[in-house]
């Protein structure tokens, strides 16, 4: 079937879910004429990308046709590289659409340890050579490495099992790696970013420091860079800060450059992957705002806003082709929003008076029963919602998957130890990732690879694939064998909670996450399958 025809089903996939005119439950699209359009348009490019204009492919007659060179190119191939050539192939070769067709039959539904450690993971990111980083909260940064992309298994790399960074503060709270990929920098619950080298692991680490502004005594052990990014070019370092500030480290010619940026914690940084002069930032204050470093300095303005959650955001991910972006929230749900569609200013300040109105703590507190079915706020500027993940105690990431897959999914992290794949085409949860008994605060779908590996405050690093057949009794036994050893670790990230109480008090330490007090809530997910269709606005 053609593009549009796709995009038609989709719509009336949309019409016939449930829709509920008081309540609104699951994932939904905007009811904005202008924003519908666009979100019609994410779709037909993302039907495109991934193949999902093509009927369904048998890949033993594919291959078979491409070997006698008789691969039959259907209208509705023709018709989509005539519109878009780089989409096309010589000599019957397969089209990217169709290997990710092929590609997103497969999505990974078994879980393989990598390790366990006795403190919370926090983050992860895959590095160049089949290189694997986590970061947790013992101070310790852990390499991995495959030797070669046919061996599923990773083993410790470098000179020694972990390498401890400096300066830690009470955790790592983020982790980044720069464009070339030869150099990481981490931010902790202290105001000094560090960076170093990572081409050679047999060696030690040599920590480079950025120091922002000197924070007064009485204010220092409360200041936290939440965020950090390096920008396209690599010329800028940009930190989001706990005191609603943007630092920017030129660190190639030491200068900082810093601005107001925001009311309110800024949680998330996410820069263009092709533009080196514009980036995001995402704030409790609820807003995601659209930056241009070569405006920083004349003005504090934004290029942009968007405006739409009702509670802050944790995270932001740019779409591959740098026109879309999503965020999560606290507000327990992910939107997408188009770059060249800002929201206006009332819908701003509805915004920012609905996250004031907020009485709950996400650290500790129960998610209020109203974010499970509240409907959008006015002059929401998103795209779309999705719905059926839980974001408490710590600010957990959400991404889009990769163009090998064309970038047709969200996949996200969620309080009670789940990861979920949400299709963009339905709005549905196609796949939930079952096995962790924590949090899992980040996980990584790997750029050339069928794999997401997760990190958990569960303290276990694991590997997602493809398997044919997989026993789930099986899974649960090894999940019983993580050991429940106890940590001092602390609350969550965002929010120094424990200046007062420690862990082994609140019962919030690994052993506590790894009770079974958040299984009810994984069950119940999984019993469910998570599947959530887009319900008509009206």
């Amino acid at each position: 079937m053609g593009a549009n025809n796709a995009a038609m089903n989709m719509d009336n996939q949309n019409d016939n879910g449930n829709v509920h005119q008081d309540k609104w439950e699951g994932s939904f699209i905007s009811n904005d004429p202008y924003l519908r359009e666009s979100a019609l348009n994410l779709r037909q490019t993302t039907a495109a990308l991934s193949g999902a204009i093509y009927p369904k492919l048998s890949v033993q007659n594919m291959l078979r046709s491409r070997e006698i060179g008789k691969r039959e190119r259907s209208r509705s191939r023709h018709i989509l590289t005539e519109r878009n050539p780089s989409l096309s192939s010589s000599k019957g070769a397969f089209t990217p659409g169709e290997k990710a067709s092929i590609v997103n039959n497969y999505l990974p539904n078994q879980r393989a340890l990598i390790e366990t450690v006795d403190t919370k993971t926090f983050c992860c990111l895959y590095l160049p050579s089949n290189r694997i980083v986590t970061a947790s909260q013992d101070d310790k940064l852990r390499f991995y490495m495959r030797r070669d992309r046919l061996q599923s298994k990773y083993t410790v790399v470098g000179s020694r099992e972990h390498y401890s960074v400096p300066d830690l503060g009470w955790s790592i709270l983020d982790l980044t790696l720069n464009s070339v990929g030869n150099q990481i920098a981490y931010s902790t619950w202290s105001d000094s970013i560090h960076y170093t080298a990572i081409d050679d692991l047999n060696d030690d680490l040599y920590w480079n420091q950025l120091n922002g502004v000197e924070i007064p005594p009485s204010r220092s052990s409360r200041f936290a860079y939440f965020s950090l990014r390096y920008n396209m070019d690599d010329h800028y370092l940009i930190a989001g800060g706990s005191d609603g500030f943007i630092y920017m480290f030129a660190h190639v010619e030491p200068r900082l450059q810093m601005f107001q940026a925001h009311q309110d914690d800024v949680n998330a940084i996410c820069c263009s992957k092709t533009n080196p002069y514009v980036f995001c930032s995402g704030s409790d204050d609820g807003l995601c705002k659209v930056w241009d470093t070569r405006l920083v300095g004349n003005t504090t303005f934004p290029v942009g806003i968007f405006a739409g959650h009702r509670d802050g955001i944790t995270y932001i991910d740019a779409h591959g082709n740098d026109r879309y972006i999503l965020t999560n929230s606290k507000d327990q749900t992910i939107k997408i929003w188009d770059l060249r569609r800002f929201s206006s200013r009332d819908a701003e300040k509805v915004t920012l008076n609905a996250v004031r109105r907020q009485r709950w703590d996400y650290r500790y507190q129960h998610i209020p029963q109203i974010f499970h079915s509240v409907g959008p706020l006015e002059g929401d500027g998103s795209l779309m919602t999705f719905r059926g993940h839980s974001v408490q105690h710590t600010l957990i990431r959400a991404k889009f998957s990769p163009e090998r897959t064309g970038f047709r999914y969200v996949y996200t992290g969620s309080t009670e130890g789940n990861v979920y794949i949400y299709d963009i085409l339905t709005g549905e949860i196609v796949r939930a990732l079952d096995g962790h008994r924590s949090v899992v605060r980040d996980c990584c779908w790997h750029p050339d690879e069928n794999e997401i590996i997760t990190v958990s405050w569960d303290g276990v690093t694991a590997r997602w694939y493809y398997k044919t057949r997989y026993d789930d009794e099986e899974e649960e036994e090894e999940l019983d064998r993580v050991s429940d050893s106890n940590s001092s670790s602390d609350d969550d990230d965002d929010d120094n909670y424990n200046d007062d109480d420690s862990d082994a008090g609140n019962g919030y330490g690994v052993g506590h996450w790894r009770s079974s007090e958040h299984q009810p809530m994984r069950r119940h997910r999984k019993r469910n399958n998570g599947s959530f269709p887009f319900a008509r606005c009206r």
